[in-house]
Order: C-alpha cells, then sequence, then structure tokens
C-alpha cells in the first residue's frame, strides 16, 4: 500500500513558507537596531546643530553690529539733513496741543498749524532782537574777561606766583638771542566768512521750519503711512499704539517741562535782579532754554553767573550768591518739583540720560544734547511695548 507522505512542518509545527517569512527582520526592528548601532559606534549626528546655532548666533549679532555702525556712520554724515528734522519733531510735540485746540474750534488744521509755526518764528525772532544787545556787550567784554577773572582771584593764586616766574625765565633762556618766529594767518574776506557761516545754517532752519509744518499738518497720516507695510492686523495695532504712545508721552512731557523752564526763567530773571546782576532778561532765557538739557545746562548758566558776578562784584562772597541760589534752585526743581508733576510714568534713568546726552553730543553737537532726552524717551516707550505681553488696542 502506498503511503502518502505529509509535508514537512518547520519548528513549533510551523509551515515553511511562513518559516521563511518570519524569518525576515522587520523594517521597523531593522531600523532600530541601526539606530542603536549608530549611537553605540558612532557619535549621533544630533549634537552638531548645537554647534551650528552658536555659530548662526555669533553671525547674527555680527551683523546687527554692523548694521549698527552703518546706521551711525550714516546718522553722522547725514547731520545736516537729520538734526533739524528731528528738532522739528521734538518741537512739534511741545505745540501739537495747541494745533489740536485750534482745530477743535473749528480752525483748519492746515491753518492752526502755519500760525502756530508763525507764532513760534515771532517768539524767536523777538527773543533774538531783545538778547542781542547784551549778548554784544558780553562778547565785546571777552577780552577782559581774563585779566579781571586773575584779578579777582589774586589772593587765590598768589601761592603760583613762583612757578609762573619760573616759567617766564625759562622762556627767555629757551628764546636765547634768535628772533621768534611770526606767523602770518591769510585773512579771508568777510563776505566769504559771512556767506560760508550763513548758507548751511538758513538752509538748516528753512528744512526745519518746512518739517515742523508738514508734521503738525500730517501727524496722523504719517503714522497711518508708516504701519502700511505691516502684513499682520496685530502688527499693525502695535506700531500704532507705539507710535501714538511716543507722541503723548513727548507731548505730556516736554508740555510740562516747557511750563517748568518758563517758570524758572522768571525765578532766575528775578534772582538777577535782585543781587542785582546786569541783564537780568539775558538769564532768565538762558536759565530756561537750557535746562531742556539736563546736567549740562544748569551747570553752564551756574558758571555763566559766576563769572559774570566775579566781574561785576568787588569780593568774592558777593559773587557767589547768585550762581549758589541758582544751584540750590534748579537742585529742588530737578530732584522734587518735576518729579513730581511728572510722576513715575514719565521717569528716566538718570545714567541712561547722562550717556544719551554724551552720545548725541558727540554724535551732532550742541542741537544733539537737546535731541538726546526725546530719542532716549522714544526708545524708553518703543522697547516697553515691544517686552509687554498685554494685547494692543486701536488707538485714537
Amino acid at each position: 500500500m502506498t503511503h502518502m507522505s505529509k509535508p514537512s512542518s518547520g519548528e513549533n509545527g510551523t509551515p515553511p513558507g511562513k518559516a521563511k517569512k518570519a524569518g525576515k527582520p522587520e523594517p521597523e526592528a531593522s531600523a532600530r537596531a541601526e539606530a542603536v548601532a549608530t549611537r553605540d559606534g558612532e557619535p549621533s549626528a544630533a549634537a552638531a546643530p548645537g554647534a551650528s546655532d552658536a555659530w548662526m548666533r555669533a553671525s547674527q549679532v555680527s551683523l546687527i553690529g554692523l548694521f549698527v555702525i552703518a546706521l551711525l556712520w550714516c546718522g553722522y554724515v547725514a547731520q545736516p539733513v537729520i538734526v533739524p528734522v528731528l528738532l522739528a519733531w521734538a518741537i512739534a510735540t511741545i505745540v501739537l496741543p495747541l494745533v489740536k485746540w485750534m482745530q477743535k474750534q473749528g480752525v483748519p488744521r492746515v491753518l492752526a498749524a502755519v500760525i502756530v509755526t508763525l507764532l513760534l518764528i515771532t517768539l524767536i525772532v523777538c527773543l533774538l532782537a531783545l538778547l542781542s544787545t547784551p549778548v554784544a556787550f558780553w562778547l565785546g567784554r571777552a577780552s577782559e574777561v581774563g585779566a579781571l577773572i586773575k584779578q579777582k582771584l589774586q589772593s587765590i593764586t598768589q601761592p603760583l606766583a613762583l612757578l609762573e616766574e619760573l616759567q617766564k625765565t625759562l622762556n627767555v633762556i629757551g628764546a636765547g638771542s634768535q628772533p621768534a618766529l611770526r606767523v602770518e594767518q591769510q585773512s579771508a574776506t568777510v563776505v566769504t566768512t559771512i556767506f560760508s557761516v550763513l548758507t548751511p545754517a538758513v538752509s538748516q532752519f528753512i528744512l526745519f521750519i518746512g518739517a515742523l509744518v508738514f508734521y503738525l499738518v500730517y501727524q496722523k497720516r504719517l503714522r497711518s503711512t508708516a504701519v502700511y507695510f505691516l502684513r499682520e492686523h496685530e502688527t499693525r495695532l502695535s506700531t500704532l499704539r507705539t507710535l501714538s504712545d511716543i507722541d503723548e508721552s513727548m507731548t505730556t512731557y516736554f508740555g510740562t517741562f516747557t511750563i517748568v523752564n518758563f517758570c524758572l526763567g522768571l525765578v532766575t530773571m528775578g534772582l538777577t535782579w535782585l543781587v542785582g546782576l546786569p541783564n537780568p532778561l539775558l538769564w532768565g532765557v538762558l536759565a530756561a532754554v537750557l535746562n531742556y538739557i539736563p546736567y549740562i545746562g544748569p551747570a553752564l548758566v551756574t558758571g555763566a553767573l559766576a563769572v559774570v558776578g566775579l566781574l561785576t562784584y568787588p569780593t568774592l562772597h558777593e559773587a557767589a550768591v547768585a550762581p549758589l541760589v541758582f544751584l540750590v534752585i534748579v537742585t529742588v526743581e530737578g530732584q522734587f518739583l518735576t518729579p513730581a508733576i511728572m510722576g513715575r510714568r514719565l521717569e528716566l534713568n538718570p545714567f541712561a540720560v547722562f550717556l544719551a546726552i554724551a552720545f548725541c553730543t558727540w554724535l551732532w553737537g550742541p542741537i544733539g544734547a537737546f535731541l538726546a532726552v526725546p530719542l532716549l524717551m522714544a526708545l524708553t516707550v518703543t522697547l516697553g511695548h515691544a517686552f509687554s505681553e498685554e494685547k494692543p488696542d486701536l488707538p485714537d
């Protein structure tokens, strides 16, 4: 009898076909095995992004540094254009409430801006006309200042007389019998000198007036144009709110500060009149104008009052009355009165103000010292909005 043989089965009763399929490694298992082998044998490639991130961060910092340097260089080169425009923006924030008030009274905004600008020009011209005579008087006495101050301070400089005599003796010995060299400076014509000084001043003044009028008229349109190129709605709202807060903070700060400086000018004028210094109006205007520059302005006025006191009074204690009293007044104003009126919201870091004044004076000269505080305030408001977590609302 013939017996039919059954096909041999694999281990555990598994058919041969299925045994072959079970013998092949699955893709997931092989991938995990390769990953383990790579992790155990060679260093993982996941450690590479850490070093690349550090280089990427360093390159970004370097790029930002180069951009800042290029921006500062452009600001220095374009000073004749940038400084009048920034000055117009700072002055516009002071007179902007007056334009808005006239607009509420029914006056067209263009006409209100022109009237305010004409009033500002008239005020400047009147002050220059009133102060031209005393300024010319003190400039004419500039050659006498050194001799008069030396005479007033003779009691203090007596110990240095020996050194002065020694210096004269050395100068005579060093000169010997050789004739002294004369350096003749070529004199330029008066017309050339006047034109070289007046031409840039007049052009920058015209640019200042034009920028002032256009900013007063088109302030809202300029803010809308500034956010036109932004895509996201939230970014546009945040930018509009930042620009609005900058204008509001500037108007509040400089509007209040203008009133304080006007009162300081009146007090200084009364002080100089009481102590008997000549030209009280000059010192009152100087105190009011230079007080816009923190630290430097009051120091200049104090030094000027000290010099005028030495030239006016015969004794040192009489000459020291006006500068000492003025120093007390500006200390009370700067440390107690102005912070109490403006509050903590508009308070600036004194060290940051000092650095801003030093930097802007180095970059743009005396006008830069005046622009330091407005620029610092704008930067402070911008950074406050940039790091704020609150969602901005639509500004008025």
